[in-house]
């Protein structure tokens, strides 16, 4: 559950060393292969349109170098791939994750991917949403935030439960403008009424999703699974 799927896009101006570059990622478990480019300029011009999660790049390119690549893509995560040694120093001042000399090698390849892995996650708990409850205005840690519900007397409001059992209204908010302010990779529609975090999700069966965090008898909480989003649900709980 905890293996979500990585998108990457892959940036080398040697046709050869592109096309096994994205053999060996589509050989990797959990990665997807967004596209190719063997032009920086045109990978920059499309990246507003692009999703992905990180990107692989070699350094020595026409137009732009990796470098400079990896400057205007601020803080998405980023692998070198490279002939030359003199890079390294650079590569590393500009926090880049790995840097990889070439033919690159599956297996250090791999484990590239699990910094960027631990990058993201790391990304991930240290997110900070701010939000107007019913007593106040809170900045709350994602990877704290259990559920949204709209068991609330006003249906424009949101119940956010947290994973210490603490409940906070969240005023005027919808289920799409939750998905769009926070982390989809993180939240996921298990109902017309219910946002679940994909974290706090150890199984299910039937049509309840039990949760990890237990309820005052003890017992772990469980979250009901509407038929309309099972698909996307159990697409989601394979990732």
């Amino acid at each position: 559950m905890d293996r979500s799927i990585l998108r990457v896009v892959l940036l080398d101006d040697e046709l050869l060393a592109l096309g096994y570059l994205r053999t060996l990622c589509e050989g990797i478990p959990d990665i997807e292969v967004v596209k190719a480019f063997d032009n920086p300029l045109l990978f920059l011009s499309e990246v507003s349109n692009l999703s992905f999660d990180f990107c692989i790049s070699d350094i020595v390119m026409p137009h732009l170098s990796g470098l400079e690549v990896a400057e205007k893509l601020g803080s998405k995560p980023i692998i070198f791939t490279t002939a030359h040694n003199e890079y390294a120093a650079d590569a590393f001042d500009i926090e880049a994750i790995d840097y990889l000399r070439k033919p690159v090698q599956k297996e250090r390849l791999e484990r590239a991917i699990e910094k960027v892995r631990t990058r993201i996650n790391q990304s991930k708990n240290q997110a900070v949403w701010s939000v107007n409850t019913n007593k106040g205005k809170f900045s709350i840690q994602l990877s704290k935030i259990v559920s949204f519900s709209s068991d609330t007397y006003d249906r424009r409001d949101k119940l956010m439960l947290l994973e210490n059992g603490d409940e906070l209204i969240v005023k005027n908010k919808s289920f799409d403008q939750l998905l769009q302010e926070l982390d989809t990779i993180t939240f996921i529609r298990i109902s017309k009424s219910e946002l679940l975090s994909k974290g706090f999700i150890q199984g299910y069966h039937g049509d309840i999703i039990l949760g990890k965090i237990r309820n005052k008898d003890g017992k772990y909480r469980e979250f009901g699974l509407s038929e309309n989003y099972r698909k996307t649900f159990l697409e989601a709980f394979k990732q």
